[in-house]
């Protein structure tokens, strides 16, 4: 995180797969910036987010998000190979011997 950001930490972190991953998010995030996760399960609890409280200010923030993405700032890393429901015994290799660079894509139709 220093050497891409000066020290200073990122001002957006977009998380997709919780745990531990979520909790390094924290850690890279500048100071009163953002984490994003589309899991949200990580060592902390995230419980207060599901009160209602302070939801304008957290329906704000999706809206930041929406706006990175919407302007093709903020893109899924994805796995380059195919596969289909018929190969999806190789999708699943590719998650657990961890060849996958990104997310995995099973098109069904």
């Amino acid at each position: 995180m220093d050497r891409l950001t000066g020290g200073k930490g990122f001002e957006l972190v977009y998380d997709t797969n919780g745990g531990a991953v979520l909790d390094a998010s924290f850690q890279a995030v500048a100071r009163f910036r953002h984490v994003v996760s589309a899991l949200g399960w990580g060592s902390h609890a995230l419980a207060p987010l599901l009160t209602g409280v302070d939801r304008a200010h957290h329906g704000e923030i999706l809206a930041q998000v929406t706006t990175l993405v919407e302007a093709g700032k903020l893109l899924p890393r994805l796995d380059p190979r195919a596969y289909t429901l018929d190969g999806v015994a190789e999708a699943h290799a590719g998650i657990t011997d961890h060849s996958a660079k990104g997310k995995i894509v099973v098109s069904i139709a």
